[in-house]
């Protein structure tokens, strides 16, 4: 457990309370370490056997943990900010369990393919390591209002830098498209193309992967509208989609803080 964690949990009082966070901050930091391994079994190209079984893992443990929690709070007779922030927890777990198991996770009959599973581990992964760091940032907020998370999680950190620097691109890329619409001439529409590459070559890697399928579709596209005449019914259309795509980034997890900075 972090240091920082410990440092809260044992400012708490009463013991009870106390007892009960600290269980509920170790119970997250398990089931954060369980996909710990999992993300090692996809990035080292491993059998998926034993990912889907931790996974299974997470889901029986995971489970049980928001149950514990539940009874728990009712045992205590738990009330207010602590109370709402630890039912928040558990209907947060239980939701991406489901989620993951329902929708992402391929059921035990499937005969998906190898990379199309460990496509569907890494969302897994990432949905599942998301709502374990964010219901721990939450909770520990309830007893130090201005903890960053980054503090607690070195790759939230580097998920914000990246989200952030997406959402610049973005903006910088719709402005272009913008102004390739309003002048409507080569020079701009090539600019545009340069711009729409860079972004392909660099951030667009941050986008989930049906977002980077479609803005690859999209550089595709482009191609043939500059041909064929019709670029601009497609800058009208990207358009669109770009400004609906900033939306989502700028509604990610690892941007809260900086909600304010986004809308201005």
């Amino acid at each position: 457990m972090q240091p920082q964690l410990r440092d809260i949990i044992e400012r708490v009082e009463p013991a009870e309370i106390r007892e009960l966070l600290s269980g509920v901050f170790s119970d997250l930091n398990r089931l954060s370490g369980y996909l710990d391994r999992v993300k090692a079994v996809i990035r080292l190209g491993e059998a998926t056997d034993e990912a889907l079984f931790i996974m299974d893992i997470v889901r029986s443990e995971g489970l049980a943990a928001a149950a514990g929690l539940d009874f728990q709070c009712e045992r205590l007779g738990l009330c207010g900010e602590l109370s709402e922030e630890l039912e928040r927890t558990s209907f947060a777990v239980r939701h991406e369990l489901r989620t993951v198991f329902e929708r992402v996770l391929p059921g035990p009959c499937s005969d998906m393919g190898e990379e199309e599973l460990r496509s569907r581990l890494a969302d897994a992964h990432d949905l599942l390591r998301n709502c374990f760091q964010q219901s721990t940032i939450a909770l520990a907020r309830v007893f130090e209002p201005g903890l960053d998370g980054a503090r607690l999680f070195e790759d939230i950190r580097v998920k914000r830098d990246n989200s952030l620097r997406l959402y610049e691109d973005l903006s910088a890329l719709l402005r272009s498209a913008r102004h390739a619409l309003w002048r409507g001439d080569a020079a701009s529409q090539w600019l545009f193309a340069e711009r729409l590459e860079d972004f392909r070559g660099g951030s667009m890697q941050y986008l989930m992967e049906k977002d980077r399928d479609a803005c690859a579709a999209f550089t595709e596209e482009f191609k043939a509208a500059r041909r064929f005449g019709g670029a601009r019914f497609f800058l009208h259309r990207f358009s669109c989609y770009l400004e609906l795509l900033l939306k989502h980034v700028g509604m990610r997890s690892v941007l809260a803080e900086t909600s304010q900075e986004l809308a201005a």
